[in-house]
């Protein structure tokens, strides 16, 4: 997948942003089977690494200024999940925040030592409104 293709949804649990944020890393249509269905059904879904709200950066309307996400990192549970598709309300404008500069991801490594893109992002990542 060519770029870097963020979305955003509802979200269900803060009550401090009402939407979610994601970089979709991969689309793709499974099977599912689960105990009450009789034949296996086909699903799309989207392989997401979630972002989280940067709760340190005074933000929103009455601030005057973007809210501020990063990536969650790697290591934790909930850094990669599934999205459904019509859960996805459009495509979001993230701008990197280049005052803070990058962050390697040692998890994923660049094809070579000139590609640098692949295994570093920002370390924050502005929400255009």
């Amino acid at each position: 997948m060519k770029g870097r293709p963020y979305v955003m949804a509802l979200s269900r649990g803060d009550p401090s942003h009402p939407y979610v944020y994601a970089r979709v890393l991969g689309i793709y249509r499974v099977k599912v089977l689960h105990p009450t269905m009789a034949t296996p059904t086909s699903m799309d879904v989207l392989w997401v690494h979630w972002f989280q709200i940067d709760k340190t950066h005074r933000a929103g309307w009455k601030a005057k200024r973007l809210y501020r996400v990063q990536l969650i990192p790697n290591l934790e549970d909930s850094a990669f999940g599934f999205l459904d598709p019509d859960d996805v309300v459009r495509g979001a404008h993230l701008i990197p925040c280049f005052g803070k500069g990058l962050i390697v991801d040692l998890l994923i490594a660049a094809i070579s030592k000139w590609d640098c893109s692949r295994s570093a992002n920002w370390q924050y990542y502005y929400v255009n409104q």
